[in-house]
């Protein structure tokens, strides 16, 4: 991006910007702000499509079973990052390109102070710890077990209901194959 410049020296951000370099970065946020939609799209489709899956899973192996089961609980840890990440950088993704397209002859020294007056680099810095925080459930009641707050029964139950289902599931997969090996 950066043409004819002596990089022996440090330089400062706004002595490297000018008004072809700026064109080049508007072009390039604006690529970045396509791929970031369409990634998270596709992220979201990924999971809807996974989920309609498991529900039509009837006679599947325990092993697709589990394959998609897998898939979904990843896309479901993942999806609170991304829409961190979506939600704390787009904004500048998309106003950066509008604010020189608008005003071509903007002064390019302008950038840095756009960048920082605009920019989220320190809200995201402080919200992906607070989100993965929340999206980690073991992390969560540890944290109200210490504080005294969480004394309920509710997590045991839980774990229970979903050992029977599995216990239930791997049963039913025995059955069919013992009824597949006996015709």
């Amino acid at each position: 991006m950066v043409v004819k410049l002596d990089w022996k020296e440090l330089k400062v951000q706004v002595t490297v910007v000018s008004g072809k370099t700026m064109t080049v970065a508007s072009h390039v946020l604006k690529f970045l702000t396509v791929v970031e939609l369409i990634t998270f799209c596709l992220l979201l489709g990924l999971w809807q499509y996974n989920t309609k899956k498991k529900t039509r899973m009837c006679e599947s192996s325990l092993t697709e079973k589990y394959q998609i089961d897998e898939n979904i609980r990843s896309i479901r840890l993942l999806l609170p990052m991304v829409v961190t990440h979506f939600c704390c950088f787009m904004p500048i993704m998309i106003a950066l390109p509008i604010y020189y397209s608008i005003d071509v002859a903007a002064n390019p020294s302008h950038y840095t102070v756009f960048l920082e007056g605009i920019g989220t680099n320190v809200l995201y810095s402080a919200l992906l710890p607070a989100v993965l925080f929340w999206r980690h459930k073991v992390l969560r009641d540890n944290f109200r077990k210490s504080l005294g707050i969480f004394s309920t029964g509710r997590p045991e139950v839980m774990t229970e209901l979903r050992a029977n289902r599995r216990v239930h599931e791997h049963m039913r997969h025995f059955e069919l194959l013992e009824s597949m090996w006996n015709e």
